[in-house]
């Protein structure tokens, strides 16, 4: 057991081997598109990393998969959910591909952080807070103590009384 351990580690450090992590991150939140049309990753899945934005929550969490996605995404066959199977029927993702996704794994799993979007609504709270803060001192300082209206209306009504 630990032997076969031991050669699939090594397995994998070879077949990584010039994988480029940052490629792999913006492979896995579609900056940059797959070769033949695949979905991006972060459609479904997320990875607790600074390097790319809070994913999907429609499958699991990949922040731990480091190493252990290649098989995966090797084949249809492999692929353990019908959604995933059908979202890369005849767009399977190149070799390369598969070993740098595989290499920003590795890396996520080694530096657990926060996405980039995990904090958007806690921020985007606080600036409809500063908004209405900031709308509501200007509309205050538009304030009338009386109706230019009114001021028309007393003018006119004394006008009439005086004219009878």
């Amino acid at each position: 057991m630990f032997n076969r351990l031991i050669l699939f580690v090594l397995f994998m450090t070879a077949t990584s081997f010039g994988a480029d992590a940052n490629n792999g991150a913006k492979l896995f939140d579609g900056t940059k598109s797959f070769e033949n049309g695949a979905v991006a990753c972060v459609a479904c899945h997320n990875v607790n990393s600074a390097m790319v934005i809070s994913g999907g929550t429609l499958a699991m969490d990949l922040s731990a998969m480091g190493g252990a996605i290649e098989y995966s995404l090797g084949s249809i066959d492999a692929m353990s959910s019908d959604v995933m199977k059908a979202a890369y029927k005849g767009k399977m993702l190149t070799k390369a591909e598969i070993a740098d996704i595989d290499a920003f794994l590795m890396k996520a799993a080694a530096e657990p952080g926060e996405g980039s979007g995990s904090n958007f609504v806690i921020m985007g709270l606080i600036l409809a807070a500063i908004l209405y803060v900031v709308l509501s001192m200007l509309n205050s300082r538009k304030k009338l103590k009386r109706s230019v209206n009114q001021d028309l209306y007393d003018r006119q009504m004394k006008s009439s009384w005086r004219d009878q």
